[in-house]
């Protein structure tokens, strides 16, 4: 049975979206959800003004990995990554303890599935309705933009050659709410993927990638998350070398009326930017 593919922010302040994959010219129904992550005060570095990073987003790691489904937290949310939180009351309390013999899980912590370069072709060929998920993308950033009033871009695409086998479209996710915290918020991205065409072979905004969702805009701003298609028409993968580029911005919406239809269109002017690529191997 496929599963919604996922994509969840987490960082001192931390949102979770998710965004599931969409048949040509249809709305999928995403489920969000929202978790705070406490960062662990003597992990932090401590930075003297002097010494501070330009106003930016920088990368620090980016991976494909496996995936836990289909065992996941009672909520339904991914039993991957967990993050270290032993606090009754926080954000975490599905993983409150890690170790042997079990101990409370400290914070700062985090459980993923191990990252891979190569990966099964035929459990990765999403070429069917229901084709499952076979693995799932991580990118970690550090947000040193102070910029927390301008909107956090989000997309993913997989090319193979001059194919593209899975693209997320744009995913705004609403103001950045993790821009001007003290320390630097280290923002985790990830989702469960497949690749391919899930049985709809015409495009565009076929199988993975990702039809509009929530857009055009009812509302200037969206006041929540929507997705803008980038309009391509996916192909099943074969085997060999697969990119995954993964770019994260922080960027100013402008919101146009349609007079005609009451929804609005928006384009973005790019504030700050990071840009994260690898590649895998389908066998």
């Amino acid at each position: 049975m496929k599963k919604c593919r996922l994509f969840q922010l987490f960082a001192c302040l931390a949102i979770v979206a998710f965004a599931c994959s969409q048949l040509a010219l249809a709305e999928g129904k995403p489920r969000f959800q929202i978790k705070v992550v406490p960062r662990h005060q003597g992990i932090d570095a401590q930075l003297p003004p002097a010494g501070a990073p330009p106003a930016n987003l920088y990368a620090v790691g980016q991976w494909f990995g496996a995936t836990a489904y289909p065992t996941v937290n009672t909520d339904g949310s991914d039993l991957w990554p967990c993050f270290g939180d032993s606090s009754s009351t926080g954000p975490n309390t599905d993983c409150p303890t890690i170790g042997n013999p079990s101990i409370p899980f400290p914070t700062g912590g985090v459980v993923v599935g191990s990252p891979s370069y190569t990966f099964s072709l035929s459990a990765c060929d999403g070429n069917t309705a229901t084709a499952a998920n076979c693995g799932q993308t991580q990118t970690w950033y550090e947000d040193d933009s102070g910029d927390s009033t301008d909107d956090l871009l989000y997309s993913i695409v997989a090319t193979q050659g001059t194919k593209t086998i899975a693209d997320s479209g744009t995913v705004d996710f609403g103001p950045n709410v993790y821009g001007g915290l003290s320390p630097a918020a280290d923002v985790i991205i990830y989702g469960d993927q497949t690749f391919g065409t899930l049985g709809v072979s015409a495009g565009p905004n076929n199988g993975e990638c990702t039809a509009n969702y929530n857009y055009p805009t009812t509302s200037d701003p969206a006041g929540g998350l929507f997705i803008i298609a980038a309009n391509k028409t996916c192909s099943n993968p074969v085997a060999g070398l697969v990119t995954i580029t993964a770019t994260t911005e922080v960027a100013t919406p402008k919101y146009t009326l349609n007079k005609k239809t009451g929804t609005y269109t928006v384009t973005y002017t790019k504030k700050y930017s990071v840009s994260q690529k690898w590649n895998i191997w389908l066998e």
